[in-house]
């Protein structure tokens, strides 16, 4: 019986988020945010560009657009042959091909002004939600593979959240829960910490069936 309570405590944590692992395709994860540097109040997602491992490029000053964190965990070099977001009927294929050594990350945002503005696509009233979920197409290595943004980060929530102030959004594996947080997230966790708990969790569940 001791053991079967704590089997079945492990498996709501499971259930509930508590061991939450990144959405990933075996080599790589993908997590997604928003920044917004025209209204004040806000912060950007962290890691952003230009700091230490990160590839790509953005443009303009300031940003108000989504972002997309492609985080190499392969412990190779990986080629990331395009990313593909859409969101509603707007589909955006921007961000050409890209390879990152291991331990590198990707983040794919707007190239020219307001080109990957992808809160403007939610056509709700303030703190509606039009129901959209965006999805995020990977190809890597040749092989795509669809991520859904069941928490609406890219979309704002499903209405475009410049209407209660600064857009910005902390970095969240995709299809994780959306909402704005009050400080960014430590790199450190979004890359390494996430998976190591989640194997965490699997060898524990596998320790407790013993």
């Amino acid at each position: 019986m001791k053991y079967l309570s704590v089997r079945l405590l492990v498996a709501a944590a499971l259930v509930t988020g508590l061991f939450a692992v990144p959405a990933s395709a075996n080599t790589y994860t993908v997590s997604v945010g928003y920044a917004d540097g025209i209204r004040g109040g806000g912060f950007f997602p962290n890691p952003w560009l230009g700091d230490p491992n990160i590839v790509g490029t953005g443009c303009c000053v300031p940003f108000d657009a989504g972002a997309i964190l492609i985080g190499n965990t392969s412990g190779g070099t990986i080629t990331v042959n395009s990313i593909v977001v859409d969101v509603g009927a707007n589909s955006f294929n921007l961000w050409g091909s890209n390879t990152l050594l291991a331990g590198q990350s990707l983040i794919a945002t707007s190239t020219t002004n307001y080109n990957f503005d992808t809160s403007d696509f939610s056509s709700a009233g303030c703190g509606g939600n039009n129901g959209v979920i965006p999805t995020v197409t990977v190809t890597v290595d040749g092989t795509p593979t669809t991520f859904s943004d069941t928490g609406q980060v890219l979309n704002t929530s499903g209405y475009d959240f410049a209407c209660q102030g600064n857009e910005s959004f902390a970095w969240r594996p995709i299809g994780t829960f959306g909402g704005p947080a009050g400080a960014p997230e430590p790199s450190s966790l979004l890359l390494l910490g996430i998976t190591v708990v989640g194997l965490g969790a699997a060898t524990r569940l596998k320790w407790f069936a013993t």
